[in-house]
């Protein structure tokens, strides 16, 4: 089942929808505006289905938001220190819009209007991203893609493409409750990562990589996340078939999540100023974790760090894989 809706409008005129696709199990609503993931429903291991992303109730509050929820991120997720990288041998000055740093690209993917295709079982968005935009070099045709697979995971897939030599990296911003709402320090999770990227007072990383090993980073086995306020890349182990783990033992919920990028921010919503969200529930710190795949921060600074070039002509794919299923008592 494939629905579209109208939401609300620019104030250029441009009318703005929701996207809603189910099947097998796992209902979807996402947004032409800034790719947002608004609702993401499945059943708990009583069969009762609940959504397990934060969101608001209108289309204005989430014009206002300032924290991102369920938005695609772009053109480069996570920080660049000091607004500004070096390429080619040229120097870029980015939209600075978190002190000095840029922070997810600054004005970013997330506020843009994309273009739509859809079908049964997936949601695609698109659009060019102009040369110079927020200072990043290229015109980017990008894509994202929101599929509902046979299992009922939510697959999410990453397409670009670029007329110049530029750095990237996309991911989505989703807060995930796997009880559907409250605190979420019961919530257990494990990370298939040896070592992540320790950061400084701005949350730059310092270019070095350590061992999570004697840390409270060390969540090789499956255990309570706690109320550690995180906001840090781990340097994913991709010889491991699920690089994370996030179950809730209230409803039995639990994600099991794959990707091809290098890293993932574990963020546990420290930053998360307390608001109204969805139904009127209040949002606020450690009532939500987002597991944002993708690159590490500042690595166009960073020679160190898996490089995040894309070159003219060349093209850019990424995957991952939410896979949502119940444990039993």
């Amino acid at each position: 089942m494939m629905k579209q809706t109208e939401w609300g409008m620019l104030p250029d005129g441009k009318k703005v929808s929701l996207y809603t696709i189910k099947c097998n199990g796992t209902t979807l609503t996402a947004s032409n505006y800034g790719c947002i993931i608004t609702s993401l429903i499945v059943p708990d291991r009583h069969g009762n289905e609940g959504n397990i992303v934060l969101g608001y109730d209108s289309f204005e509050e989430y014009c206002k938001d300032d924290a991102y929820l369920g938005a695609a991120i772009g053109r480069y997720a996570n920080r660049i220190g000091g607004a500004a990288f070096l390429l080619n041998g040229m120097g870029y000055h980015l939209t600075a819009n978190e002190g000095k740093n840029t922070l997810h690209g600054g004005e970013g993917f997330h506020k843009r209007l994309w273009e739509v295709d859809t079908d049964e079982h997936s949601i695609i968005f698109r659009r060019i991203s102009p040369d110079g935009e927020d200072g990043f070099p290229g015109n980017l045709t990008v894509s994202v893609e929101y599929a509902i697979q046979a299992d009922g995971g939510l697959a999410i897939t990453y397409e670009a493409e670029t007329t110049r030599d530029t750095v990237l990296c996309l991911t989505n911003h989703s807060y995930f409750n796997l009880n559907g709402g409250g605190n979420i320090a019961d919530h257990q999770l494990r990370i298939a990562a040896e070592h992540y990227t320790p950061v400084d007072k701005s949350n730059i990383p310092t270019g070095e990589i350590l061992s999570v090993d004697g840390t409270e980073f060390d969540f090789r086995t499956l255990r309570p996340i706690g109320v550690y306020p995180f906001d840090h890349n781990f340097v994913l182990n991709k010889t491991q078939g699920i690089m994370v783990e996030l179950y809730a033992p209230k409803s039995g919920r639990r994600i099991a999540l794959t990707t091809d990028m290098p890293g993932m921010q574990l963020y546990t919503g420290c930053c998360l100023t307390p608001r109204k969200g969805r139904d009127g529930e209040q949002y606020g710190s450690g009532m939500s974790v987002c597991l944002e795949t993708q690159h590490f921060p500042d690595s166009p600074n960073k020679p160190r760090f898996p490089s995040p070039l894309l070159r003219a002509g060349e093209r850019f794919q990424s995957h991952t894989v939410f896979v949502f299923d119940v444990v039993e008592n």
